[in-house]
């Protein structure tokens, strides 16, 4: 094992979904401060800057309008190492990670899979090796959704050596978290970054995306080289990906556990995509549509924070945090949702009907214990009968359950009882 072994699924925040590829040093301190008061106090820890941070553009850009990517020009030192770009991080990742370390939260970056195309065109050399760009990259080998790099033949001498070098480069500059990107279909990559993690001094934490091509037959390899594995493509404030990430957590649910946290990807509450007016046109790189409060109505905000609460998945929150409702910051420090998914207990599913679907966490050590989700799959109101059988509480139905979005207790006078679930909502229940 060469990453740091995770005792509960991250929580923190990721710039993505709020200003995709763009964010600058600026809107960074910004955000820092205001995760230090909004979210540090109720153990959110991991302040995660995502893609874009080597990127330089012909153009500045202002709040109304994005850069145009086509003019992008990437940032790289003499190794072929993707490095801070000075326009847009004048004081470099280091000046961001000390900020974050001094207020006692960690420090987080994406990285893509693979090697810079500038890098392989200037054939710049692996640093410690008589080897070159060009004689570790595969150019066949490259992402459908982002031009910037090619795959690295981790065959060729000199591949593991630049895995080493990008690695040492983000813990010289106190890098905590990585968040690799394109990596999930590519097994001996993912092996490459975590042993260039094993190698260095400083314990990062290792998160392999995106999620939609997550393949159960490399269960064996993610398990063992990496911390947190995302099996959904790109969520949004779509009910559609809400379904899905039902889908993939049935997929996952009997595979991840406290060894390898199941990730149904950030949490698009709040703020979003706070650098446009209009649509990028861009889903796949610099997010999707324009600057907006999320379109999630409160129960499907509700659905949305008790599937991750269930499935232990990570929470990334990905709206601009001084712009953020507090209504959204309530769901997502509420102290209940985050005992349940801090009890590190991937849920189950145990009931699945056309309009209902119901999944359950023991709590950890102690069956008796635990939290059910009974959760609408339509949108009309729905009625539903529980019962000690069909949330397999045993022979014996509690005589009260708590219900956590309600904030009050249910009672089961006859070990029945009849309640009404909203369109797309939850009922979150404590036993």
């Amino acid at each position: 094992m060469s990453y740091v072994k995770l005792e509960k699924p991250p929580l923190g925040w990721n710039s993505f979904d709020c200003y995709g590829i763009f964010i600058n040093e600026k809107q960074v301190l910004e955000n820092l401060e205001a995760f230090d008061c909004k979210l540090k106090p109720y153990g959110y820890e991991y302040f995660c800057i995502d893609a874009g941070w080597y990127s330089e553009y012909e153009f500045q850009f202002d709040d109304s309008k994005p850069i145009d990517k086509g003019t992008a020009v990437n940032v790289i030192d003499e190794y072929g190492r993707f490095i801070a770009s000075p326009k847009l991080f004048p004081n470099g990742l280091k000046f961001i990670s000390d900020k974050c370390h001094e207020k006692g939260f960690k420090f987080g970056i994406h990285i893509m899979r693979g090697i810079p195309r500038v890098a392989v065109k200037q054939n710049t050399p692996v640093k410690g090796t008589k080897y070159f760009a060009q004689d570790i990259v595969n150019e066949e080998d490259i992402c459908m959704w982002n031009p910037f790099l090619y795959g690295v033949d981790m065959t060729k001498p000199g591949a593991q050596e630049y895995y080493d070098s990008v690695i040492e480069y983000l813990a010289e500059c106190g890098v905590d978290f990585i968040k690799a990107d394109d990596i999930i279909e590519h097994p001996e990559e993912i092996i490459g970054v975590s042993k260039a993690i094993g190698k260095c001094s400083r314990p990062m934490v290792l998160s392999l995306s995106p999620g939609n091509h997550t393949n159960p037959l490399n269960y064996e390899t993610y398990k063992k080289y990496a911390n947190t594995l995302r099996v959904t493509s790109d969520v949004w404030d779509r009910q559609s990906d809400i379904d899905k990430s039902f889908d993939r957590w049935r997929v996952w649910q009997d595979l991840c556990d406290t060894e390898l946290f199941l990730d149904l990807d950030m949490i698009p509450f709040g703020a979003l995509q706070v650098y446009s007016k209009e649509s990028s046109g861009d889903e796949l790189l610099s997010g999707v549509g324009s600057k907006r409060l999320s379109d999630y109505s409160l129960p499907q905000k509700r659905s949305f924070i008790t599937q991750r609460a269930l499935a232990a998945s990570p929470l990334l929150m990905g709206g601009e945090l001084c712009m953020t409702p507090v209504e959204d910051f309530a769901l997502i420090t509420n102290a209940e949702m985050l005992e349940c998914n801090q009890n590190c207990m991937t849920g189950k599913n145990i009931y699945h009907a056309e309009f209902f679907e119901i999944w359950k966490a023991e709590k950890k050590g102690d069956s008796s214990h635990g939290w059910i989700g009974i959760f609408s799959r339509h949108n009309l109101d729905r009625k539903i009968t529980l019962t000690a059988q069909l949330l397999k509480l045993g022979a014996n139905l509690p005589k009260e359950v708590y219900s956590i979005w309600d904030n009050k207790t249910l009672e089961f006078p006859d070990g029945m009882i009849e309640v009404t679930i909203g369109a797309h909502d939850v009922l979150f229940l404590k036993y």
